[in-house]
């Protein structure tokens, strides 16, 4: 049997992926390289960025959020891809859609967490429905807790517990076939 070229070797698999996104290791370049989007009214005021952000800010911040990393496994970041690509089309992190069910999926079938938790603010409608498909409820809402935009938000405080993610019926991303 004749050996099999690259063009015809099967693409690898993603170890965490969705439906239609994959998730790699962020590097630096991947924040940087959006913040041309951060500035973006839309993209930004959903992140809470008050002012646009320029290349040598993200340098700043990426070296800030790759440094909280550095030496524990407490943290991880990743690149959101589309399958069959390698470009990054946003970030995320896990630390203290599609992608979020992934990124579910390896907290608590990877790391064996018993908790996953975080913060949205109000104004963020899309992402609360999001999260609440995802198996997320809220636990809380810090009251007029963040300004923006002439206004103070609550903030609210979601979590999902591994019951809630093993009682969920849906494809975990490794059952996910395809590239």
């Amino acid at each position: 049997m004749p050996a099999m070229t690259d063009a015809e070797a099967p693409a690898p698999r993603p170890m965490i992926r969705g439906e239609r996104v994959w998730l790699r290791p962020s590097e630096p370049s991947d924040i940087i390289n959006n913040a041309p989007y951060a500035s973006d009214a839309e993209v930004g005021h959903f992140m809470g960025v008050k002012t646009p952000m320029s290349k040598a800010a993200a340098e700043r911040f990426s070296a800030e959020i790759f440094s909280q990393n550095q030496g524990d496994q407490t943290g991880y970041g990743y690149a959101i891809c589309l399958l069959g690509t390698e470009e990054g089309i946003g970030t995320v992190f896990l630390h203290s859609v599609d992608a979020l069910n992934a990124l579910v999926d390896f907290g608590f079938g990877e790391l064996r967490l018993e908790r996953i938790e975080l913060e949205v603010f109000d104004f963020n409608e899309r992402a609360i429905r999001s999260y609440q498909k995802a198996g997320f409820q809220t636990d809380a809402v810090q009251r007029h807790s963040r300004f923006h935009r002439g206004r103070h938000h609550d903030v609210h405080v979601m979590s999902i517990l591994r019951d809630d993610w093993l009682a969920i019926e849906r494809k975990r991303s490794w059952e996910l076939a395809g590239p």
